[in-house]
């Protein structure tokens, strides 16, 4: 049997009854009704008591006569001596009539509720124990500093003191029954019981169910009353549990989705797709891609003259333009080290421009890097690229902190290109150039054959300018508005809101920040790699 299941039982009585004769049955009829009318029920005084512990009977007068024995547990004994007025201990709340013998008996078929105008005892009790232990200690307390002052002792409410107060009229215990007329004519008889609907009431006045008579309704209104106030505290607290599992779902949903958002800025959306349905990541070989590496030639120079909260504010500066870049022309960043940055065109989406796609992104970051400022000389920031393609295997590395890698010859060629770049120029190997120009139109100039370590010599090109777009439209800016802090950036940008102090494609203020190979004396070697090969 399940816990709480209701079990019925019926009886069947089977009922036979003997073929007697009609008199026979008519004469035992008439001897028992006989015999019940004149059989008399007599009550004791103490039974009597006992079965209606909160009667009262009143006389002509309106003055007690007999009462109820749980009425003295709640109010005083000496107001329910006989002879007491009625009036004196009750006010009548309901029918709204005088409290005399001829407006009751006018109104003897109402139901009558009548409210006691005393404390009521248990809470006389319960005060008057607080009290004592209040004066108990002030007493004490006096005893220890020597400072008592009866002038300023006194007993308040709260629950600090505990002292008794009078309870509000509307507190105090209500009586509900039947004014009855007793057959003498000269007495009525009020019977009743507490005017309650709810287990807290019954603490309130002390009251208990087992007190009640087991004719009284009231002790069932009660308990089902009960059962009604927790069926509806359950049906509220099963809606507060409900909501607050809609929030919770709610705020899942939303860290769900910064998870979520993490995980594509640290993966491409294809792989976190795959990684979030439980799927392995193999890796992938790419037969063409294209791979750039940008760094800071004078970081190394900066670092030692720069405070370390400076240094992460320059990168988070530099990094969050070169993102902005990264959206706009569709590549994926790879990876940061140090002021190294790594991008790659035609991965993980393989497309055919993705050699255009990176030159794009290359000269955009060299712009953008002018509007960051060198906090050791206060001048535009300058930035190298290392472009190639070919080639490339990348897939998922690491379980706890997965990261997306790339891997072979190509990577190490595009870092060489950067690492042997000058400050402020685009380094492209040949098969980069010729990869760029199948797709797009740029314009090229030769450096020559360049000793590239590990590599041997190698022809490779300076990325100058894109005939398809403009600065203004690779960098997603207008003309002559900077929409960056205003720093110093010499002649090149100007920050006012002529457009016209600009150049129409803005590759001439471009041309204004390279720095000639003869100039240009910095380490061909990376400030931090990030080379994986």
């Amino acid at each position: 049997m399940a816990t709480g299941e209701r079990i019925e039982e019926h009886v069947i009585f089977l009922i036979k009854t003997q073929n007697t004769d009609q008199s026979n049955e008519d004469a035992l009829g008439t001897a028992l009704v006989q015999h019940s009318n004149n059989y008399k029920i007599r009550l004791t005084h103490m039974d009597f008591v006992s079965t209606f512990p909160y009667h009262m009977v009143v006389d002509q007068d309106c003055k007690l006569v007999q009462v109820g024995k749980e009425l003295y547990n709640h109010i005083p004994k000496d107001l329910l001596a006989v002879g007491t007025p009625l009036m004196r201990i009750f006010e009548v709340t309901r029918p709204k009539i005088p409290l005399d013998f001829d407006s009751i008996c006018n109104f003897i078929n109402a139901v009558f509720v009548l409210q006691v105008k005393t404390t009521p005892m248990e809470f006389q009790r319960n005060a008057n124990k607080r009290a004592n232990q209040t004066i108990e200690g002030h007493e004490y307390a006096n005893k220890l500093t020597h400072q008592f002052n009866k002038s300023q002792f006194r007993l308040t409410t709260d629950d600090n003191a505990g002292a008794m107060v009078p309870l509000s009229q509307s507190q105090h215990l209500k009586l509900k029954g039947q004014m009855m007329l007793m057959s003498s004519g000269g007495h009525i008889m009020y019977l009743c019981s507490p005017y309650v609907t709810s287990i807290p009431e019954l603490l309130q006045y002390g009251l208990r169910l087992t007190a009640m008579s087991l004719h009284d309704a009231t002790r069932d209104l009660i308990l089902l009353n009960q059962q009604r106030l927790s069926d509806v505290e359950m049906n509220l607290q099963l809606e507060a549990n409900n909501e607050q599992l809609e929030n919770m779902a709610r705020d899942l949903e939303v860290e769900k989705g910064k998870t979520d958002a993490l995980l594509r800025e640290m993966l491409p959306a294809s792989v976190a797709q795959q990684l979030k349905q439980g799927l392995s990541v193999d890796a992938r070989e790419y037969e063409e891609a294209t791979v750039m590496f940008t760094d800071v030639p004078t970081f190394q120079q900066i670092v030692p003259l720069c405070q370390p909260r400076d240094i992460v504010h320059l990168l988070n500066e530099l990094f969050t333009k070169f993102d902005r870049l990264i959206g706009i022309q569709k590549a994926y960043k790879v990876e940061t080290v140090g002021d190294s940055y790594m991008s790659v065109g035609g991965i993980p989406d393989t497309v055919e421009d993705h050699c255009e796609v990176i030159c794009h992104l290359a000269l955009g970051m060299v712009m953008e890097a002018r509007t960051v400022c060198d906090p050791i000389t206060s001048t535009p920031l300058h930035i190298r690229a290392g472009i190639h393609s070919g080639p490339v295997v990348a897939g998922v590395v690491g379980a706890k902190m997965p990261r997306y890698c790339l891997f072979g010859d190509t990577v190490n060629t595009a870092s060489r290109m950067e690492s042997h770049s000058p400050i402020g120029r685009i380094h492209c190997s040949e098969n980069a150039k010729n990869c760029a120009e199948s797709t797009g139109r740029f314009e090229f100039e030769p450096r020559g054959k360049v000793q590239i370590k590990g590599k041997g010599e190698m022809n490779t090109y300076f990325l100058l300018r894109s005939y398809k777009r403009s600065i203004w439209e690779i960098i997603d800016r207008k003309r002559g508005k900077r929409g960056v802090s205003e720093i110093l950036i010499g002649a090149f940008i100007h920050s006012d809101l002529d457009e016209n102090c600009n150049s129409i494609d803005g590759y001439f203020e471009l041309r204004e920040g390279y720095v000639d190979d003869a100039v240009s004396k910095v380490s061909q070697t990376n400030s931090k790699t990030c080379v994986i090969c």
